[in-house]
């Protein structure tokens, strides 16, 4: 594939550190841009993968050689959203993603399970989804429609104002007509509230709030903007790409290469070089010593992780810190010798717990496994036959917890993970008929913890989708695509702007790719300006408008006073 886009500035060296949606991503399009790009990771997305099947089927091998074929496609959650993010991220590198990729509609969004033994059935089907609803609240549908449209528009307008935009600057942000956006996106009422007001039942409202787990957040603290998470549900559906997400990846990948990318695994960072004197990036040093020089750096890796580990501290990096993060997981991947009850068991499955904001409280709050959590149950054979033998099923089970905030020891975690098995195991026994035995239908098991989730992954405390999404950790007040001191080091992934997610990952990398040839044909260089040569551009204008307002105001005050002090003429 030669490329098509011409540009008038020589080609840049571009490493990129880490390989994930992000990184492969944005080193697809910087390739085609005609850039000399290299990729350096300790491992790769499939790799990644790959790694907890192998375990899992190694660690049950005396059992599997019962059986015909194998895990060998034993994954994560494959939830594919908001397809046209996919399809345009495809089409700007020159790829028809029907094509390369086997996407698939699952026919249900999520089986729902409540603890009285009640289930929702939630799909794109509206002749479906009105029986459901009215099923469980008289003019439950009408209220879902209402909910729906202003979804809708949370969409839309997150779209055209959020992630479709990069807001360098204070004064690009703060504007009287992105102040009236935010307004109308509900920024200041939260999920749980807007909610509220379109179903009466406490069932429904779970229904329609348990998808700010996507982003990590409680639903009575995430802003109800993220009601757009709905609506892509609601009209697109839910779909699985056949092969996992490690597919989605790897064809990503085969685009990067044509087009002249180079990508190195094995190969884990351990610094981000800097100039002191131009203080710009002059590449990486890798694990075993090597450098790899480079015109600009971008880091895929976990932003706050890389702040404090790549770069050298500042004050920017410690305060990162300190900043609220979204939830962890314990996952467990599990081989089942035997097929789920299909009426139950959808490829997309949710059990409410019974202390729903409770639930929520113990994750966000008190840093803790509640102690009967909601969690997630994906089946991908459900989707794709070969994710597991004949008969036999692949599940994946996420249980959100929380992140590695003050007790991470061994025994702790061992504790919650404990906890959470035995949960998961007589939710099942006892709400979904046929599967008392459940827990012997195991043949295979791994699990991942906050602990692998902050050691193998280098998660900042095992948080599982970075920077959290509050009010004060979005678009212009989270961390910038560019970093905060080094003008030629950028960032792609879930903690810098636009967020977190896949689809929003992607729209991350078509923002990053536009403000690095805004740079360019700048022709001004990387460095970042300096106000009369000493201060940061951007903070020497607010100190400047800061003194103009201060001294406007004393010479108020000063006229004020004089006048005070005229003596009154007869």
């Amino acid at each position: 594939m030669p490329s098509t886009t011409n540009s008038t500035s020589a080609p840049k060296r571009i490493v990129i550190v880490g390989a994930g949606v992000g990184g492969v991503a944005i080193a697809a399009r910087l390739a085609r841009s005609g850039h000399s790009v290299s990729a350096v990771a300790a491992r790769s997305f499939a790799k990644m993968a790959s790694d907890l099947i192998r375990h899992a089927v190694d660690s049950w091998y005396p059992l599997f050689v019962a059986y015909t074929g194998n895990f060998s496609k034993l994954q994560g959650p494959s939830m594919l959203m908001m397809p046209f993010v996919f399809q345009n991220t495809f089409s700007d590198l020159g790829v028809n993603m029907a094509e390369v990729l086997n996407v698939q509609k699952c026919e249900t969004n999520y089986k729902i399970h409540f603890p009285d033994n009640d289930s929702i059935v939630l799909s794109t089907d509206m002749a479906d989804m009105k029986k459901e609803l009215e099923r469980v609240e008289e003019g439950a549908f009408k209220g879902f429609l209402r909910f729906v449209a202003e979804a809708q528009y949370n969409h839309d307008e997150s779209f055209a104002t959020v992630l479709s935009k990069n807001y360098e600057h204070w004064w690009d942000f703060f504007t009287i007509a992105n102040a009236i956006v935010g307004l109308k996106l509900r920024v200041l009422d939260t999920l749980w509230g807007r909610v509220s007001i379109y179903f009466k039942t406490a069932k429904l409202k779970k229904a329609f709030t348990f998808q700010s787990m996507y982003m990590g957040m409680s639903p009575f603290d995430a802003p109800a903007t993220y009601s757009l998470l709905n609506y892509s549900e609601a009209t697109d559906g839910l779909l699985y790409p056949i092969g996992g997400f490690n597919k989605v990846v790897s064809e990503l990948e085969i685009i990067a290469k044509s087009y002249g990318a180079s990508f190195h695994y094995a190969s884990p960072v351990v610094s981000v070089n800097i100039n002191r004197e131009t203080q710009l990036a002059t590449g990486v040093t890798l694990a075993d010593g090597n450098i790899v020089e480079s015109d600009i750096v971008i880091c895929n890796a976990d932003l706050v992780s890389a702040y404090n580990q790549l770069f050298p501290p500042s004050p920017y990096s410690r305060n990162l810190q300190s900043k609220k993060m979204t939830c962890s997981t314990i996952s467990f991947y599990w081989g089942l010798r035997q097929k789920l009850p299909p009426d139950n068991f959808h490829a997309h499955n949710v059990f409410i717990a019974e202390d729903y904001k409770e639930s929520f409280d113990s994750i966000f709050k008190k840093f803790s496994l509640p102690d009967t959590p909601s969690f997630y149950i994906h089946v991908p054979s459900r989707m794709d036959p070969d994710c597991a033998p004949t008969n036999c099923e692949a599940v994946t089970v996420l249980v959100p917890t929380g992140i590695l905030k003050f007790d991470s020891s061994p025994e702790t975690i061992k504790r919650q993970v404990n906890g959470a098995r035995e949960t998961v195991i007589a939710a099942i026994q006892s709400r979904i008929p046929g599967c008392s035995n459940f827990e012997d239908w195991i043949i295979s098991e791994t699990i991942n913890t906050p602990l692998d989730w902050q050691e193998k992954f280098n998660l900042w405390q095992g948080s599982a989708l970075g920077l959290s999404h509050n009010i004060m950790q979005v678009i212009y007040m989270r961390p910038s695509m560019r970093h905060a001191d080094y003008g030629n080091c950028f960032f792609v992934g879930a903690s810098t702007h636009p967020g977190t997610g896949v689809p929003v990952v992607l729209c991350g990398a078509k923002l990053l790719e536009s403000e690095i040839a805004r740079l360019i044909s700048a022709g001004k260089g990387f460095a970042r300006e300096k106000l009369f040569g000493l201060l940061n551009f951007e903070f020497g204008v607010t100190i400047g408008i800061l003194g103009l307002v201060f001294a406007v105001l004393v010479g108020i005050s000063a006229m004020a006073l004089s006048m005070q002090a005229r003596p009154v003429v007869a």
